[in-house]
């Protein structure tokens, strides 16, 4: 995608990775004043188009020939595999598919569920912060955001702790190749070995939960894969076993980092979520809207027609920015204000429709026991560099510091 300004490749500057939101307002007077600008063709940034699109049913998910097609036909020869494993993600699919692969796996993420694992998401939480407490300046990302969405979705999983740091670098290169803008040959070949890797890794925890069945989800995938015809495949099992940690990992260490950089940038809603706890569903909310851990998702078109007052072509490309309607100002009064308060907050994080994100009472259980972690214990807790000097994730579709270097 191109334009005279660029198009998505403006995103990946160093300053819009920074702060992508003045990219996006760009984008949104570009529209006004021009509808048919090539830069903004085939991009939504109005929260009203972003969310119509997602319940769009003339816009497809399927993009996997879009994720492989940037390879040479030697390496999609070669990389079948990868191609396979990318195709049996639950995310990557439309209905019937996606709704048989989401019912199966959707009891993992129920409301009650996620009570069960409460308590256990306070208990790693407060071991997490007992290894830097009194420690001065520590990473908020290494330490607490990293490692513990991958040590929750690992013990739903029953992946053994010391197995952990093998999935979190299997995550990485899932999220690299496929959020990245500049896919070649050697990015797949390097997610394919990953995707191999963890095949075979997952193959012999099953062998071992069909052995031994636990309460775990891993045990539960497993009686859908073996219950009846319409269960799991193994591509499928494998694929969805990996990505609920990859995007339970991802995103969730993305928000918890980005929620508490806002409130340490804003000590004034830091204080007034100190003095007033109840505000917290409130809190997490608006780190969600204002963070926006996922940036960018695509559709693509499976029909002409019209959308949002443009011509709609057949396989063509759409990208709705998350980013951009979650700061729409028709939307959210005075958008680039974090409010802790903010209410109503029709925020479209998790996106919306039918791939409304399974995990987001998950997301938002892991965001309230740390911000509560950390206003109970760190009331000197503040960030011990400058905003500027951050480094952030070079990737379009996912937004997050590599590290938060904070002082307690």
């Amino acid at each position: 995608m191109s334009g005279p300004g660029g198009g998505l490749a403006r995103l990946l500057e160093p300053g819009a990775l920074a702060d992508p939101y003045p990219v996006y307002a760009a984008w949104r007077r570009l529209e006004e004043q021009d509808p048919g600008a090539e830069e903004i063709a085939r991009i939504l940034v109005r929260h009203a188009d972003v969310r119509a699109a997602l319940r769009d049913p003339r816009l497809s998910s399927w993009r996997v020939p879009a994720i492989m097609g940037s390879l040479s036909p030697q390496a999609q020869e070669q990389l079948e595999p990868l191609r396979d494993h990318v195709a049996a993600i639950l995310v990557f699919n439309d209905p019937p598919a996606h709704r048989r692969l989401r019912a199966l796996m959707g009891g993992a993420f129920s409301a009650r569920t996620v009570a069960w694992l409460a308590p256990q998401v306070e208990a790693l939480v407060a071991g997490l912060l007992d290894r830097v407490r009194g420690g001065g300046t520590w990473d908020l990302v290494a330490e607490l955001a990293f490692p513990l969405p991958a040590l929750v979705v690992g013990a739903m999983l029953g992946v053994p702790r010391a197995d952990l740091p093998r999935f979190e670098r299997w995550a990485r290169d899932l999220v690299f190749f496929v959020g990245s803008g500049a896919r070649d040959d050697a990015l797949a070949a390097r997610m394919q070995d990953s995707v191999l890797e963890a095949q075979a890794y997952l193959a012999d925890l099953c062998a071992a939960r069909r052995a031994d069945p636990g309460d775990d989800l891993l045990s539960a995938m497993l009686a859908a894969r073996d219950g009846d015809a319409g269960g799991l495949t193994p591509t499928e099992l494998y694929a969805n076993a990996q990505f609920l940690l990859t995007a339970g990992h991802e995103t969730a260490t993305n928000l918890l980092a980005l929620t508490v950089l806002a409130l340490l940038e804003h000590p004034d809603q830091l204080a007034r979520l100190r003095a007033d706890p109840a505000l917290l569903p409130t809190a997490v909310d608006e780190g969600l809207r204002h963070g926006s851990p996922v940036q960018l998702t695509a559709r693509i078109a499976a029909e002409d027609g019209e959308l949002a007052g443009r011509p709609l072509r057949r396989g063509r490309s759409i990208v709705l920015a998350l980013g951009a309607a979650n700061r729409d100002p028709d939307v959210f009064p005075d958008p680039d204000r974090f409010d802790v308060g903010r209410t109503p907050n029709p925020l479209l994080a998790f996106g919306h429709g039918v791939h409304f994100c399974l995990g987001a009472p998950l997301a938002r259980l892991e965001s309230a026991a740390v911000l509560r972690a950390l206003l109970d214990g760190f009331p000197r807790l503040a960030l011990a560099v400058d905003p500027g000097e951050l480094e952030w994730q070079a990737t379009t579709d996912f937004r997050g510091p590599v590290r938060l270097p904070v002082s307690s």
